[in-house]
């Protein structure tokens, strides 16, 4: 009997031993491979900017990652083995893009972090006429600009006597007009512009445009359709219907929910309104090139530049003689918000603020203007309450990117905004082009 309890308890030592040599062989885990960092794109932009990380080793688990710009952390969106999407935050700084997977960090190219005030150069080098990308496309004074729903950016190149077209990786090419000056409607370069000036875009991104010397307010459809709405090439001052109507050089344009056309009509000195049927009245202004608060026909302007509406369904006027900003209530009562017909560069509130020769300006959801102050060759913002200030330039003509007062314009005179993403283009006339401005 103890010769059995032995020989099973020798059984039992054996089992036991070559289990636990069984278990002592297994391999460890193999770690995750380290991540690198290799690339970054695009390489500068404001806060929310959303940048594509290039790299290995990332894995597929979002939560599992964690991205720093210069040490903020942003917010990671998508996540593959060699492509991380993440959100710059807001508070970050100019420094390295960092990636961690499980405690373990590195670091990957520098990324530029703009702040308020930055400018710098987006489409243009000099006067000419080339469609291109980036600064090897050509503009010639480009007065104005809109943006439609999907990022792409039209321009009035008006000594081109052409609608360019930016899309948002900057690629320049031609939407209409053939680069006679003439009056001709047709498609896209089939078609002949007068010196375009004005442009607005609609909810079914139709453009209209306002020409200086065509005296015209024409529609160019997505397809690249041009139309003639108003006027018929010859000056004048004439309410009616379709080519029965005239005007002296329309430069501003708005576009209300309706379908209806708001026209700056700049040397009659009057605000003009045009349905969807062609008809042509006069909304506000007496055509006396004066500065009068009043109601309709009672108030004055004096070359009212250009037109858009907030968010409260007023109308903002840029009184480029004036050197005011006007609104217009939905009963045509209009008002002055700042500046007082007399030219000056001084940021304040009201009457007290100075400006010269504003321009085109966009509105946000707040109803805070940023406005082109063109013979101030700056950009300017303008509070609800009137507050005026400025955001680049310094009064002095040139061309130089940089921040705030270090950056130089040429008579800006167009301006367009991406509010999602923090950024103002400008229409740089004088310079001949498209430049970008952080309002982060």
């Amino acid at each position: 009997m103890k010769l059995k309890q032995f020989v099973m308890a020798a059984m039992c030592g054996t089992l036991l031993f070559s289990s636990c040599k069984k278990d002592d062989s297994t391999p460890a885990p193999t770690p995750d491979p380290t991540q690198t960092v290799t690339a970054i794109s695009p390489t500068a932009g404001p806060k929310n900017t959303v940048v594509t990380i290039t790299g290995t080793n990332f894995g597929t688990s979002t939560s599992a990652l964690k991205v720093y710009f210069n040490n903020v952390q942003g917010t990671v969106l998508t996540a593959t083995n060699t492509q991380i999407t993440a959100t710059v935050p807001a508070g970050a700084a100019t420094g390295a893009v960092k990636v961690e997977k499980n405690t373990i960090q590195v670091s990957g190219p520098v990324f530029d972090f703009l702040v308020t005030g930055t400018v710098t150069t987006f489409i243009g080098n000099t006067t000419g006429y080339v469609d291109g990308i980036g600064t090897t496309a050509l503009l010639s004074n480009p007065t104005n600009l809109v943006r439609d729903a999907t990022g792409n950016i039209f321009v009035a190149d008006r000594n081109n006597n052409r609608i360019r077209k930016i899309t948002p990786a900057g690629v320049v090419t031609t939407f209409a007009g053939n680069g006679s000056n003439g009056f001709i409607d047709g498609t896209g370069t089939a078609a002949q512009l007068g010196t375009p000036y004005g442009l607005a875009i609609d909810a079914a991104n139709n453009l209209y445009v306002g020409e200086y010397t065509n005296h015209a307010i024409r529609k160019i459809t997505p397809a690249g359709v041009v139309t003639t709405i108003a006027g018929n090439g010859t000056a004048g001052f004439q309410n009616g219907t379709g080519s029965a109507a005239r005007f002296n050089q329309p430069v501003g344009l708005a576009v209300d929910a309706s379908g209806n056309i708001f026209v700056g009509d700049y040397l009659n000195n009057v605000i003009r309104k045009i349905t969807p049927a062609g008809v042509v009245t006069t909304f506000a202004g007496s055509g006396n090139p004066v500065l009068t608060d009043g109601t309709g026909t009672a108030a004055s302007f004096s070359g009212p530049f250009a037109l858009a509406f907030n968010s409260t369904g007023e109308l903002i006027v840029a009184d480029y003689l004036n050197h005011a900003i006007r609104k217009i209530s939905t009963a045509a009562v209009v008002t002055t918000i700042a500046g007082n017909t007399t030219s000056g560069n001084i940021d304040g509130t009201g009457t007290a603020a100075r400006f010269n020769r504003p321009a085109q300006f966009a509105i946000d959801a707040s109803n805070n203007i940023f406005i082109c102050d063109a013979f101030n060759n700056s950009i300017r913002k303008v509070t609800p309450a009137g507050v005026v200030t400025t955001i680049a330039g310094n009064g002095t003509t040139g061309l130089m990117d940089g921040i705030g007062a270090g950056a130089r314009f040429e008579y800006p005179l167009g301006l367009c905004a991406d509010f999602a993403n923090s950024v103002l283009y400008i229409a740089d006339f004088g310079n001949h082009r498209i430049r970008k401005v952080i309002i982060d």
